[in-house]
Parts: C-alpha cells; structure tokens; sequence
C-alpha cells in the first residue's frame, strides 16, 4: 500500500464529503476550491472512488457526490486501494531495504483498515469539544480570579 499525495486527496476529499450535511450531496467544484486542486484531477480520483463503490454520484441540480455508506463503514485502507487500484503489487525481492519498506507497508495497511472516516470525524469533534470545554473551563477560572480581586 502507498499512501501517495493522490491517496491523501482522496482522503482529504472523502472527508471533506463526510462532514458536511450527511444527505446533501458535495460538487467536485466546491471540494476542488475547498482542497485547491484542479477539477479533472478530482474527476480522476472520484472515477475510481465511484469504480470501488465508496462513493455515488447524484444527477441534476443540487447533485454532486456523496459517500455510498456511513462513514463509519468506510476505511481508510479502502480508500487508499481504490486509488492505488491502477498501480502495480510490488514484486518479490532480495533487496534488504525492499524487504523492510513491504513488512513497514503491510502493517500500515493492516491498520488503516482499522481506521474510519466516522472515527477521524469523531475525534475531530471530541478534540474541538475538548478545545472548547477547555477554554471555558480556562474563561470561568480567569473570570472568578478576577472577581475576587
């Protein structure tokens, strides 16, 4: 498995699509301006997206792309290998670094399919939650100190 600029778009874009509204349907061109990438490379990646069945697209106006499932059924992992499906399996070798980069490959597939878009979402907001209990945990505390002085 490689996770390339191309994967990581992927990725980004998968995501992108992931938060917003859940039944509304994003643009290439909305994604494209948001992640500042050109329009038939996104065409390119979506073709293979929508060829792995991870995402549908939707007709007509107001249409667009939208996850084929919940989020949280959708791995990284596969997103990756959609992308990465035209590539070439790497090819047995001798060669000792070779050797290491495909165990290193193998474990970082075998946890990417551990990882969902659902649970990158979820932590996003735990870890904006926690940002916000913070400083109003840190406001209330500043504010009776001042008080009290």
């Amino acid at each position: 498995m490689k996770l390339s600029t191309k994967g990581r778009y992927a990725i980004k874009a998968m995501i992108n699509i992931a938060i917003s509204s859940r039944n509304a349907p994003k643009t290439l061109l909305e994604i494209s301006k948001h992640q500042g990438i050109s329009l038939s490379y996104l065409e390119q990646l979506f073709a293979l997206l929508r060829k792995n069945n991870l995402v549908s697209g939707v007709r007509g106006p107001g249409g667009g792309y939208r996850l084929s499932t919940d989020p949280e059924n959708i791995t990284i992992a596969q997103i990756v290998r959609a992308i990465n499906a035209d590539m070439a399996q790497s090819t047995t070798t001798d060669q000792k670094d070779e050797v290491i980069w495909d165990k290193f490959s193998d474990k970082l597939c075998n946890y990417l399919e551990t990882v969902t878009l659902g649970s990158l979402i979820k932590d996003d907001t735990d870890s904006d939650n926690r940002a916000s209990m913070a400083i109003t945990e840190e406001s209330v505390i500043k504010n009776s100190s001042w008080n009290s002085a």
